[in-house]
């Protein structure tokens, strides 16, 4: 599904809802859907990242056109499908509407990011995730990803190597919420780099099937043209 109308209506009923009082604790808890563009801030290449990226052609090493998604980074850096988040009692549930990604995040004292579960058990590759809270934010920790594209759509082609390690922090005001992803990777990357992402809760809003197939996505198509 492509959000158009229906995601404007709900971003003004989002914008018209009250917010949660000054220092009252607030739930992550819902749907929620990207109010701005994506931030990123000190990225900066080594010549190796620099080489990789060079290589990147979008009609031929974008994952999306076989429907896999690059990274978390890539899935949270499209700006219209929603995605919702649930606290459980021992992990935190993250889905996203985008490629039908569901992530299931274990919060467990003493359990290191590298021996955690795979984060998204048919997306491997998107590495294995722990979560904790500090004060009111939730941190959520990835190593362990697979080499190849990072990002494909502000920044296309950046890459990422097998040592990407990724701390996410998620803080919620009222209805409004923020996620700083810092990335290191010392083989691409001179030094850490940090996405932000904003976003708006969706009241009433839902997380519909993605289904994307890699017909739908042109990728025969697309290299097609280039034979």
């Amino acid at each position: 599904m492509k959000w158009t109308t229906t995601a404007t209506g709900l971003l003004a009923l989002a914008l018209a809802a009250p917010s949660a009082a000054q220092g009252d604790r607030v739930d992550l808890d819902g749907v929620w859907i990207l109010a701005d563009s994506a931030k990123f801030e000190n990225v900066e290449l080594t010549p190796g990242g620099e080489a990789a990226r060079a290589q990147y052609d979008s009609l031929r090493n974008d994952p999306g056109l076989k429907c896999i998604p690059a990274s978390i980074t890539r899935v949270m850096h499209t700006p219209s499908p929603p995605i919702a988040i649930r606290r459980r009692a021992d992990l935190i549930e993250i889905d996203y509407e985008f490629m039908d990604v569901h992530r299931r995040i274990p919060i467990k004292s003493g359990l290191a990011a590298k021996e955690a579960p795979y984060a998204v058990a048919e997306y491997p590759h998107l590495g294995r995730s722990v979560a904790r809270y500090e004060g009111e934010t939730l941190v959520v920790e990835t190593v362990d990803v697979g080499a190849g594209v990072h990002d494909t759509l502000g920044m296309p082609g950046l890459p990422q190597s097998e040592q990407m390690h990724t701390v996410e922090r998620f803080v919620a005001t009222g209805n409004r919420m923020e996620v700083a992803v810092t990335h290191v990777d010392p083989v691409f990357y001179a030094k850490p780099y940090v996405a932000t992402f904003s976003y708006l809760r969706l009241p009433g809003g839902a997380i519909l099937p993605w289904n994307c197939s890699p017909e739908e996505a042109n990728y025969d198509r697309f290299l097609s043209k280039d034979k």
